[in-house]
């Protein structure tokens, strides 16, 4: 269930972009922590873009000249192994890099957060690992 947030300059993503992006990582993301893909636990996995205008992106002290995207994953610590770690990052990285001409053109940056599960919480509970990845995989999403 990791939460992520896409950070890029206003425009490097129209909305069928951001939605194909979405599917792909939601997928991503339940592979590589080992969940079930069920309506329920895809509706936990939240993805925002957050989109900045041109003269509030900076590459060092000069306004930035391409399109930088960086992706801050949240997740359960333990619920990654380092295999999953360098698979989410290799995988998202590529989510986020389609360019028309197929070519890369500006570096994207992932960073993944662990959070210990007592400190993360959903519906004023404690989060439960364990518990979502032997959810059935008919459970209704929330």
């Amino acid at each position: 269930m990791p939460k992520m947030i896409i950070h890029a300059p206003a425009g490097t993503f129209d909305a069928a972009e951001r939605q194909q992006v979405a599917r792909d990582l939601t997928q991503l993301g339940l592979d590589c922590e080992a969940l079930p893909d069920s309506p329920l636990v895809r509706s936990t996995v939240w993805i925002y873009f957050a989109e900045y205008s041109s003269d509030a992106v900076f590459m060092g002290d000069k306004p930035a000249w391409l399109p930088v995207v960086s992706l801050q994953i949240y997740v359960i610590k333990g619920g990654l192994d380092e295999e999953a770690k360098k698979r989410l990052i290799k995988g998202a990285t590529a989510i986020l890099d389609r360019r028309p001409s197929g070519t890369s053109v500006a570096p994207v940056y992932v960073v993944i957060h662990e959070v210990e599960e007592a400190n993360w919480g959903i519906f004023g509970q404690q989060a439960d690992l364990a518990a979502l990845r032997a959810s059935d995989v008919n459970a209704a999403a929330i």
